[in-house]
């Protein structure tokens, strides 16, 4: 069974509109014309992307303090 899912290249990164089952085996076609995404959606997802830069930004600036920590 297929199931079409639907996203956008960000930063060189396909962000999908709804989550991906853990494990899935995916196939990208790159389509020539733009989906008709609506302006809120567009917005909501690019604000997910934002926090999640935001979020992985903030773990690695712990991380590289956690281990200038253990270098003491």
């Amino acid at each position: 069974m297929t199931t079409t899912i639907t996203g956008v290249v960000t930063n060189g990164r396909v962000i999908p509109n709804r989550p991906l089952p853990e494990g899935a085996f995916v196939e990208i076609q790159v389509r020539n014309e733009p989906l008709d995404v609506p302006p809120a959606l567009m917005e909501e997802m690019m604000a997910w992307q934002q926090g999640s830069a935001e979020a992985l930004a903030l773990v690695e600036r712990l991380a590289d303090q956690e281990g200038a920590d253990e270098t003491r």
